[in-house]
Parts: structure tokens; C-alpha cells; sequence
């Protein structure tokens, strides 16, 4: 009997970066399926050829490395299930060929392993931070460069030791930060040493370089925009400065805010926020209050993996009766989060 097979579209870096969590719970449902990845980045394709790497990393990272997946090499065999993510709750879809498009926000809260301490002071030494205190600006936009440089440069004024890491949305925009007299060092170089910038090019990396930093500055939000992920340096219990514009990850902005540990700014206040001293027992209630939120939207992934078991292991016997159902658990967790009022 031939075995299941799982087509996972994974066509931009937000979406490859939560795979992870709902392979492990994928393989836990259907340990003996075929499951094909597809990777790409439609967002950036300067990009493109560095996500099936990114992908490979990440999965090895979390011990998945074994996990039996097929990355960028499909079988040519038809799919029992085609699965793909979308950026917007809205848009998720069941469709009659086992296609199914999942939220992508939920996934971004599941547990996943971060640095240890020995790792962490690894990548310090990698950057060649010492003891200085860190300011990394996430996925930093085009359209908002003149405005963190600013902000960032009001910050060293007042604290000329500071380092200010910074990760592009576009690693094109470099020319951005050229043209405005930015003198930074690139990745690890030694310079880093002497100077208050570094840029860092590398792909895939942004989500663990929040452990080194003090403050994460939450790129895509000053002007109007997406709105980077920021679970990430949440995770790491890190101080999260943000814009106010933010389409994406509206739930995690908004919890992240109300534990504390996420300030919203205008642009203009950016700079007072960073510099703003809090007192340690502050900073850990809002940690405190920000795991515990994190906690409480957990389980997509193994959410996920289940309706992708019952769409395979259905497959054209699913009923009429079993398909509404799939369907409507799918769009009441996309709009909710949880289970709780489903009656399908």
C-alpha cells in the first residue's frame, strides 16, 4: 500500500519559521506520511534560494533534522493533502481536493527550543558585543530607515558605549542606510568592536538574535506596515519597543502590550523608550505576565496536524458531514484561537 503524502507549501520566511512545531506534531499524527516541502519567498527574492537552507537549519536546531521530510524534492506523486499558510485569519480555506491554508499568526506561538546560556554568550562573542548593552531594530523597512537612524542616533548620543544591531526587511535596502552616512560593521566583523552599528545580512537568524539583545525594536511598524513578529524576542523575555502600525500578529501585539512588555510608541518617541529605565522587579512581572499569555494560545500546531490527519486519513470517503466539520473548526480556530463554541 502506497504510503500518504503531504504537500507543504512554505512560500515566504514567516511561514518557513514556523514549520518547525507543526512538523513535529505532523509527523506525531501521521508518522508514516510522505511529507514534501516546498519552500520560496515570494516577499524577497534575494531571498529565495537561502530558504530550503534556512528550513534544513531550523529543523536540526529543534532535533527534526530526522524527521523524514523532503525538502524542495517532491516525488511527483498526487498529494492527499495540500497545505499551505496565509498571512490574514480571513483567508483560510478548505477546499475539495484536501487543500487546506492555515493561519499562519498561531503557530507563532508554539513552544520551540531557544539558546542556552552557552549559546548565548557564543553569539555575543560573535558580534563582539562584550558587556555593552544591545539595541536590535527587527526587520527594519525601507520606508521607515530615516526614522530608526534617527531614533538610533538620539539613543547614542546618550549612550555613546550602546551597540545598535540591525536587521533588514530587504537586504536591498542597505543603500538606504548608506546614504545616510551610517558607518556600521557587517555581520561579524571585528570592527564591530569600535563601532555603535552593526548590520546583520544573514538569513534566518533575526529570531536568535533577540537572546543577545536588551531591547527589541519591532521593525515594520513606525510608518505603516506589517508588523515583525514580535514573539520572538518575547520569548527570550526581552524589553519590545514598537510602532503603532501593525497589520499582522494583531493578537500578539496586543497581549504583549498588556502584560507590559511590549510599549507601543509613536516614532518620535522611540528613542525615550529604549532609554527609559526599568526597575528589575517591573521587568519581571511583565515577563511573568507575557509567558503566561503565550502560554494560553498554544496548540495550533497540534490543531493544525489534526485536521490534516482526518483530511488524509479520510481521504474521498470523507463525508459531507465530516467535511463541514473540518471546515468549520478550521475558520472558528482562525477567528478565535481555540475550540470553544464549536458545535460542527
Amino acid at each position: 500500500m502506497a504510503k500518504k503524502r503531504i504537500q507543504v507549501m512554505a512560500d515566504y520566511l514567516g511561514a518557513i519559521k514556523q514549520l518547525p512545531p507543526f512538523i513535529r506534531e505532523l509527523r506525531t499524527a501521521l508518522p508514516e506520511a510522505i511529507i514534501d516541502i516546498e519552500t520560496n519567498d515570494y516577499v524577497n527574492l534575494d531571498r529565495e534560494t537561502n530558504t530550503s537552507r534556512t528550513l534544513r537549519e531550523d529543523l536540526a536546531f529543534e532535533e527534526l533534522a530526522d524527521s523524514g521530510v523532503l525538502i524542495d524534492c517532491p516525488d511527483g506523486g498526487n498529494a492527499d493533502a495540500s497545505v499551505s499558510f496565509v498571512c490574514a485569519p480571513n483567508s483560510v480555506v478548505f477546499g475539495k481536493r484536501g487543500n487546506i491554508g492555515f493561519h499562519i499568526d498561531p503557530l507563532k506561538f508554539e513552544p520551540r527550543r531557544l539558546l542556552d546560556a552557552e549559546e548565548i554568550a557564543k553569539l555575543r562573542d560573535k558580534y563582539f558585543l562584550g558587556d555593552r548593552k544591545v539595541v536590535l531594530g527587527g526587520s527594519i523597512h525601507g520606508v521607515e530607515m530615516e526614522d530608526f537612524v534617527a531614533q538610533a542616533n538620539k539613543v547614542i548620543r546618550q549612550n555613546p558605549d550602546i551597540k545598535i544591531m540591525t536587521v533588514l526587511r530587504n537586504p536591498t535596502d542597505k543603500v538606504k542606510l548608506d546614504n545616510l552616512g551610517v558607518n556600521y560593521a557587517m555581520n561579524g566583523a571585528p570592527s564591530g568592536k569600535d563601532l555603535n552599528y552593526t548590520l546583520v545580512t544573514e538569513m534566518g537568524v533575526l529570531d536568535r538574535l533577540y537572546s543577545i539583545c536588551d531591547v527589541a525594536v519591532m521593525g515594520d511598524t513606525l510608518l505603516q506596515g506589517w508588523g515583525q513578529n514580535p514573539l520572538e524576542p518575547a520569548f527570550y523575555g526581552k524589553r519590545i519597543v514598537s510602532g503603532k502600525s501593525f497589520t499582522n500578529n494583531g493578537v500578539a501585539y496586543r497581549g504583549l502590550q498588556n502584560s507590559g512588555l511590549l510599549k507601543m510608541v509613536n516614532g518620535e518617541g522611540l528613542a525615550d523608550e529604549v532609554l527609559r529605565e526599568v526597575p528589575e522587579g517591573e521587568l519581571a512581572d511583565s515577563q511573568r505576565r507575557a509567558a503566561r499569555f503565550i502560554e494560553s494560545k498554544q496548540g495550533a500546531a497540534k490543531f493544525y496536524a489534526g485536521l490534516v490527519a482526518e483530511i488524509v486519513n479520510g481521504g474521498d470517503n470523507l463525508s459531507t458531514r465530516e467535511r463541514a466539520s473540518i471546515g468549520g473548526r478550521l475558520f472558528h480556530y482562525s477567528k478565535h484561537g481555540s475550540l470553544v463554541g464549536v458545535s460542527c
